[in-house]
């Protein structure tokens, strides 16, 4: 009997999992026809097949476990992007902007339902603990589709996020102190803050010694199977310890994946463990809409969708201002603080602890249930709004205006915080200058190509750890948002001969396109994009030259390869230049038939130039054209020779060469390389 319990119990789990997966698809299916994201199509269905929807799933329990190890590797995937060393640069920008976010957020929030709900103030307060958390699986999973991750905005809202998830061990100790808690409580929450200190400190060395131990001896084995079971091991066993230790399930898996990051093996990780994260990590978003009784939005609508419009404006606002204090410029204010705008997942840990020690009523649990998750349904929306919002905007000095005075005196004190030196400091003399925005790979490579040749330039960079670092090395780089006028001014703009624009953010590029244009008309703009889609907008708002980086990247691939089959370098760079020239529409054609065609022995036959620099000892040191007879046994000709300052031109044949010559020669790929050959070969008897 007890078998036959445990064998049905088992099918109910089976039932419900094939019933969520199937409303899912079919739900995400339709939404997408209406280009809705796919997150909030997961938690609509969520809803539908809940409790309070069609009840088609009564049983939670077993898909909130499921559901929690999709969070779980999804955090894990996202913690293998970063390093220790990546999250200590970013600790000044978690602490700034994160704890100025947290505190004001609790403050208003508090504020707000006291004086004008009249709530105790420690409910209150235990409201702002809930609104002030954000949902680190949404936002990190849109920054990750989007590609966002890495942008000022993105790395902005990182660190947010980081401190958010450090402060909800502090925040649970903060209340089983307003709910009065026995020494019980306290003890086993302090005990709780020190274990996950010790934890850090474990993951720390263990990052450093343990697992690239362990990932040595797995790769040897050569079985796919084991690494990828050793990676599920190694992510979820630590996202259990953590749970065991204070912290959440996903931080755990966080930290679990930013200790893997640190492997050499952390690409392969990340390829193993995706499509498990894919499938589990949807269930998250389908339990969430679970937890909703969506009466409640329609019999009390002032209580559910005017608060959840209340958060979502309270905290827009919040990071905005936070954002602009710091100087990080309108478009990422705006874009970072409708990206954090929703209640976090964080915060049902947090309202369970405000339910137990009687700071949150049964009702009130329940509308804050229905508040958070219709926050986090409508969040993509709002995620894909913030970019036009954000163009939208009146300029930067109507905004300063409205910050007032704070946001200089802000923007000074963190400038001396983290030893940045704003660009408003002064390049006011600077002229015929290169301004590159954005010092990521694209941006160092080209200020490393200037100052090679000798070229003035200046760097606007967003990130303060960068700009605090590359100074110290005596890069002329600069904290500025090249989105504001005035910044671009400060640089130099109108006195620029050209703007290099390297940040990987489409929007923002189209922005400082559009500004700097409208700044200084005859200035030479180049724009790196990700997209084709973005090329003609780009053009049309001005910009000289767009450089798409996958289709350059092809072009260089297709290059090397007809070098391969013997294509002379003039006639592949004369190919390459030629596509340039047609904006790439010869790589993004569908219709191949019509394409333009050259045959390979055409471009093989092709004449090119060649240049060989005669050493001392070579068959070629001390003998005449006409002694070498170069044209008679190879077809290739010598146009020109170069010695010391001088110049040759179509030497005659009784030109004799010396040692250190640059002799040019004009030829097919196989003259050329019989001409080097006879250059170069054995000396001649005396």
């Amino acid at each position: 009997m007890r078998e036959e319990t445990f064998a049905m119990h088992e099918y109910d789990i089976l039932r419900d999992i094939l019933l969520i997966l199937a409303v899912a698809i079919v739900t995400v299916y339709l939404l997408r026809k209406l280009r809705i994201p796919v997150i909030a199509g997961f938690i609509i269905a969520g809803v539908l097949i809940g409790p309070g929807g069609f009840g088609l799933v009564d049983e939670r329990g077993d898909i909130e476990v499921i559901a929690e190890i999709g969070v779980a590797l999804l955090l894990f995937t996202i913690g293998l992007r970063f390093s220790f060393r990546e999250l200590a640069q970013m600790k000044w920008l978690a602490l700034g902007a994160g704890g100025a976010q947290m505190l004001v957020t609790i403050a208003v929030t508090t504020l707000a339902l006291n004086r004008f709900f009249a709530m105790a103030p420690r409910n209150a307060l235990m409201i702002g603990f809930l609104v002030a958390v954000s949902s680190t699986a949404i936002v990190l999973r849109l920054l990750e589709e989007s590609g966002e991750t890495y942008t000022v905005q993105g790395r902005l809202m990182v660190g947010i996020l980081i401190f958010q998830d450090l402060a909800v061990i502090p925040l649970i100790l903060l209340t089983i102190f307003l709910g009065g808690g026995d020494s019980g409580s306290w003890f086993e929450g302090i005990l709780t803050l020190v274990q996950a200190v010790g934890l850090l400190a474990a993951l720390l060395v263990a990052s450093h010694f343990l697992f690239p131990w362990i990932m040595e001896r797995v790769v040897h084995t050569r079985s796919s199977e084991v690494f990828t079971l050793s990676v599920i091991l190694i992510a979820l066993g630590t996202a259990y310890l953590g749970s065991r230790m204070g912290f959440s399930l996903a931080m755990g898996a966080f930290l679990a994946g930013v200790v893997m990051s640190e492997s050499d093996y952390s690409h392969q990780v990340l390829a193993d463990i995706t499509p498990f994260r894919d499938v589990f990590n949807s269930l998250f978003f389908v339990s969430i809409g679970m937890l909703v009784d969506p009466g409640l939005w329609f019999s009390d609508p002032v209580s559910t969708l005017g608060a959840g419009a209340g958060v979502l404006a309270l905290k827009s606002l919040v990071v905005a201002a936070i954002a602009l204090a710091l100087g990080f410029g309108a478009w990422v204010a705006v874009i970072a603080g409708m990206g954090l705008a929703q209640v976090g997942e964080f915060s049902f840990v947090l309202a369970s602890a405000g339910l137990t020690h009687g700071l949150l009523a049964d009702d009130t649990y329940a509308i804050f249930i229905s508040i958070s998750v219709l926050t986090m349904a409508i969040t993509p929306l709002i995620a894909r709004l913030a970019p036009v919002i954000a163009a939208r905007l009146p300029r930067e000095e109507r905004l300063a205006r409205v910050i007032g005075g704070y946001g200089s005196r802000a923007r000074a004190r963190f400038g001396r915080m983290v030893g940045l030196e704003a660009v408003e400091a002064g390049e006011g003399g600077i002229e015929d200058h290169v301004i590159i925005v954005g010092y990521g790979v694209n941006g160092r490579n080209v200020a490393r190509m200037l100052r090679h040749i000798d070229v003035k330039y200046i760097v606007l960079e967003l990130n303060p750890h960068t700009v605090m670092k590359m100074r110290q090395q005596g890069e002329n780089i600069y904290f500025g948002d090249a989105v504001r006028r005035d910044v671009l001014r400060h640089a130099g703009v109108e006195r620029a001969r050209s703007l290099v624009i390297a940040v990987a953010d489409p929007a923002q590029s189209r922005q400082m396109v559009a500004t700097a244009r409208a700044l200084s008309p005859g200035l030479n703009i180049i724009v790196r994009t990700r997209f084709l889609s973005e090329m003609d907008d780009l053009y049309k708002l001005g910009a000289d030259q767009v450089v798409p980086e996958e289709f350059e990247t092809s072009l260089e691939l297709a290059g090397k390869v007809m070098s391969v089959y013997g294509a002379p370098s003039r006639v592949v760079s004369a190919e390459k230049d030629s596509i340039r020239n047609e904006h790439y529409s010869f790589l993004s054609r569908d219709d191949h038939r019509h394409e333009r065609r050259r045959s390979l022995d055409a471009l093989i036959s092709a004449e090119d130039l060649r240049e060989v620099v005669v050493e001392p000892g070579m068959a070629a040191d001390g003998k005449s054209i006409m002694e070498l007879a170069i044209r008679k046994k190879t077809g290739a000709t010598v146009v020109a020779v170069e010695r010391g300052a001088g110049r040759e031109s179509n030497p005659a044949p009784d030109f004799t060469f010396a040692a250190g010559d640059s002799v040019f020669l004009m030829g097919t790929l196989d003259e050329l390389n019989a001409a080097e050959s006879l250059l170069a070969g054995p000396p001649g008897p005396a």
